[in-house]
């Protein structure tokens, strides 16, 4: 595993993790983080497809884990929008520079999945693997649940962003949010069409112009961050993809709970894994 860094459009540094194969390369896959969630976490996932032929690659977007600002001038930056229209837009750039003869694939994981839609040069990809990838609006959860969202995105949310000027990681499974990115994410969360513009009008355009392969996982138990309905929901805003859904009983699979993290835990290697590895072996093959 080896560092890149890169620049983006509005001169933002990006960091990122590269793993390469020992041989022949099969094709490059890159691995987006879900919110507020460091690219190390997602280091036995890339490792086991890097061993099995891909060129990896993870990264953190603006304000997360190594791309945080140098200056507080950056701060005006940091937004969710930015970081499909822009982080993952360049990101897709580099890696079709520095691998041109290869075909590249996406993994997102929760915003991971609702990124790709946002980044203009999304074409460019071959095939999304979505896990537990999810419309955020505050509605697509059960009702038992509902309570409990409604006091993030209309309480919580702005609680703290005014008092701490961050919102705490320990409330998203993750690190610490900046503000700025937390105010718009739930913005989104509370608005009906999600992922919307300043106006409230819904950003779509390039959802809905991608037309490549994708596959959405649900896990079953996964009603905190990513429940069955807001999974299905998300799938109608690529309405020209080839999209797949699955369910991933978590029953079988494991003795204990997968939630919205379990499938890039190492212990579900055996378990899990393969599906990834099969899709993007079988996208590969097709295109040989």
């Amino acid at each position: 595993m080896k560092n890149f860094c890169l620049q983006t459009q509005d001169n933002f540094t990006i960091r990122g993790d590269i793993y390469k194969p020992d041989g022949n390369i099969k094709g490059g896959v890159i691995i987006n983080s879900a919110t507020a969630v460091k690219k190390i976490f997602y280091e036995p996932f890339a490792t086991f497809l890097a061993n099995n032929g891909f060129v990896v690659l993870t990264y953190d977007y603006r304000g997360i884990g190594s791309s945080k600002p140098n200056s507080p001038s950056s701060e005006k930056k940091l937004t969710m929008n930015a970081w499909g229209k822009l982080d993952f837009d360049a990101v897709i750039q580099w890696a079709k520079n520095k691998f041109p003869q290869i075909q590249w694939h996406c993994v997102g994981h929760s915003v991971g999945g609702q990124l790709v839609g946002l980044a203009p040069n999304n074409k460019e990809l071959e095939s999304v693997y979505c896990v537990a990838a999810q419309n955020g609006y505050w509605k697509n959860w059960r009702w038992r649940d509902r309570f409990r969202v409604f006091a993030i995105w209309y309480l919580l949310v702005p609680f703290f962003t005014k008092v701490l000027g961050r919102v705490p990681g320990a409330l998203l499974g993750g690190e610490s949010l900046p503000a700025s990115i937390a105010i718009e994410w739930a913005r989104w969360c509370r608005h009906p069409d999600f992922i919307i513009d300043e106006n409230n009008q819904p950003i779509r355009e390039h959802f809905e112009s991608l037309d490549i392969k994708m596959r959405f996982l649900a896990i079953s138990d996964d009603f905190s961050f990513a429940p069955i309905k807001a999974v299905k929901a998300l799938i109608g805003f690529y309405r020209n993809a080839d999209s797949e859904y699955h369910l991933v009983d978590s029953q079988k699979i494991s003795n204990r709970n997968l939630g919205h993290f379990g499938f890039f835990k190492r212990a579900n290697q055996d378990s899990l894994w393969g599906d990834a590895l099969n899709w993007l072996n079988d996208d590969t093959n097709q295109r040989a």
